[in-house]
């Protein structure tokens, strides 16, 4: 039987439905066109497409946007040469690419946290009802700066953001992965009574001043950022175990990025 793009991402919406409104469109390619080979990434970058290209990557599944905005709209970037010398790029190869982003947080549970979670080691830490919180137990210890150090270890992270005390003892913790925001970040920390939140990234007027007032009013609230790509990159793994599953045959490979930046 010959695989289509269609085949392949009605696969990946079936759990969910039909989403309306969602930026989960084909950003390129058609979706009659065959599929022998599928890479699964976080970020469509550009290196990461010329290494599909390269490897004869059929369809690129990726998680963010193509085009450096959610909606991957285009008009404000004609001419642009960084834009169109990628385009060019994916218009030449033919590969299609479509986003994966709304469908994959809606899934039961949530596609990239529970991917994380797998990555972290922490499935037993998390509540059954909602995995976001997570509770130690009460025969191990940890404090903020052992949890930052098994982040470090687990991602493959040198360094990152860190409000509150790190030697703060941690009992409950939250993980929101990429960038639900401020009100989201401050939400739950307020609801749910716990000590620390790891997060992907903030907005740093929002989040990060809340966790700073609250420590300076000596309250137990400290707040981990570890970028957005670490946060939710690892959780992509669910993609490719669901189309390994479902489509045997395909030849599915995960394209990891390095970071856009780094700390001198």
């Amino acid at each position: 039987m010959t695989l289509t793009v269609q085949m392949v991402l009605k696969r990946l919406m079936g759990p969910v439905g039909t989403l309306e409104p969602t930026v989960d469109t084909l950003k390129s390619g058609r979706l009659d066109a065959e599929v022998r080979k599928v890479a699964v990434v976080f970020m469509a970058t550009y290196a990461a497409i010329r290494q599909a290209v390269e490897a004869g990557v059929d369809l690129i599944i990726t998680h963010e946007p193509t085009y450096y905005n959610h909606k991957d709209e285009v008009d404000w970037l004609t001419g642009d040469p960084v834009y169109e010398r990628k385009r060019a790029l994916i218009e030449e190869s033919g590969i299609s690419i479509f986003r994966l982003h709304d469908y994959v947080h809606r899934y039961r549970p949530d596609g990239i946290l529970i991917g994380m979670l797998k990555k972290l080691g922490w499935e037993a830490y998390a509540s059954p009802e909602r995995m976001h919180l997570l509770t130690v137990p009460s025969d191990e210890r940890q404090t903020v700066r052992t949890l930052a150090d098994h982040l470090k270890n687990k991602l493959g992270i040198e360094s990152f953001l860190v409000a509150g005390e790190p030697d703060m003892p941690v009992r409950r913790f939250g993980l929101l992965p990429g960038a639900s925001g401020g009100r989201s970040h401050i939400g739950f920390m307020g609801n749910k009574a716990i000590d620390l939140l790891i997060v992907g990234e903030t907005n740093e007027w929002e989040t990060n001043e809340y966790v700073r007032d609250a420590a300076d009013m000596g309250l137990s609230k400290a707040l981990i950022i570890t970028g957005h790509q670490k946060s939710e990159e690892a959780g992509m793994f669910t993609v490719v175990e669901l189309i390994r599953e479902a489509f045997p045959e395909l030849q599915v490979d995960f394209i990891a990025s390095p970071l856009a930046v780094t700390r001198l």
